[in-house]
């Protein structure tokens, strides 16, 4: 589940009183992305950030003030990151404040959007989830959340014309491939309906597949957690799972044979080879190539376990370009901090540099 999907549905579950703060755009050069979110409840700890620095300053204060109110509310504020914030990036930031102060069954900002939301995410399900921010129609009041599924056919929008409008602004946000958008939507010739469009999609989302359970792997899980990944970690031993203490929610646990669970592994994962046996990294190697839809082959070792294994694959047939793919040493071995959490990091800093560049080659 999304990190700030769970920490708000804990939150919620409570009855404590909240503020989501949604970055909805943004301009120029910036601290945070569209999409960055803080759940704040006026207490610690809170989750997310939207960059630190004065401008999350300001805007912690201002969601203060709404969690003051007794209503529910949403205001929408930009802040040019100039002098008036002390902040010398230049373009802007629009963010979202939604305050969710009246949580009882008769309120609007019930909480059936969060249990849809929680839903298609745990089906790992694209969709976008459209807020009225504001509203002349009392049929339609500020605030109302509708979560709309990729696939809308389920939808029973027949007699609603809004509904409909709002069912296309959601797939023209989809296929702009925009994380956030505003649009208008004229009601008769007085009035109009402004909806903010959110799109959460796992299938964007970059696939990481960890082989073994090891000291490395451990020290692997909390950094990978906290990153907009879907997560596979295979191990044949159970217990090995067992030692791990962190969060799992996020994880794809798989207790098999490494070679069987490749099967299961979408394309293009990343895939990263860490277990006990140099003997079954080569296998894992191997079965990974054969299938060749891999985004990424890095395994744990020297370069001379790598040569070996790439000599071995040759031997057998494989092509020196395929072959080549497979990166051996992966993570930097620092002299003075040889430690599974010191080579955990390098390895993710690795990972952060391809999705970078992979999102590069996209965008371009």
């Amino acid at each position: 589940m999304m990190s700030w999907m769970k920490s708000l549905e804990g939150i919620h579950n409570q009855k404590i009183d909240y503020v989501i703060l949604s970055v909805v755009e943004t301009k120029g050069s910036t601290p945070c992305r569209t999409g960055d979110k803080i759940i704040f409840t006026g207490q610690s700890p809170m989750f997310g950030s939207i960059g630190g620095g004065n401008l999350e300053y300001q805007a912690l204060n201002h969601a203060s003030n709404l969690l003051a109110k007794k209503t529910n509310n949403i205001t929408i504020k930009k802040y040019p990151l100039g002098a008036t914030l002390g902040q010398c990036c230049g373009g802007f930031v629009k963010i979202m404040f939604e305050g969710f102060v009246d949580q009882g069954p008769d309120s609007i900002c019930n909480n059936t959007w969060l249990e849809n939301c929680v839903n298609l995410t745990k089906e790992e399900s694209d969709f976008v989830l459209a807020t009225i921010v504001q509203s002349e129609v009392d049929q339609y009041p500020m605030g109302v959340k509708v979560v709309l599924p990729n696939n809308q056919n389920s939808l029973n929008i027949k007699s609603d014309n809004f509904l409909k409008e709002v069912m296309e602004g959601a797939n023209r946000t989809l296929q702009a491939d925009e994380k956030a958008a505003f649009e208008q939507h004229p009601i008769d010739e007085k009035r109009q309906i402004e909806v903010c469009y959110e799109v959460f999609s796992t299938s964007r989302l970059q696939t990481v597949a960890v082989f073994g359970a090891g000291h490395i792997a451990r020290a692997l899980m909390p950094l990978l957690t906290q990153l907009p990944l879907k997560i596979y970690w295979i191990d044949d031993r159970p217990t090995q799972f067992e030692e791990y203490l962190g969060d799992t929610s996020g994880i794809n646990q798989i207790c098999d044979d490494f070679n069987l669970a490749i099967d299961d592994l979408p394309k293009d994962t990343y895939c990263l080879v860490i277990t006990y046996s140099h003997q079954k990294d080569y296998e894992i190697c191997e079965n990974i190539i054969d299938r060749n839809d891999f985004s990424y082959l890095g395994v744990i070792g020297s370069n001379i376990k790598g040569k070996r294994f790439r000599d071995r694959l040759r031997h057998k047939g494989w092509s020196d370009n395929l072959v080549s793919q497979l990166i051996c040493p992966i993570g930097v071995k620092h002299t003075f901090l040889q430690s599974p959490i010191s080579i955990a990091v390098s390895i993710t800093s690795e990972l952060l540099s391809f999705i970078d560049n992979k999102q590069k080659m996209i965008t371009t």
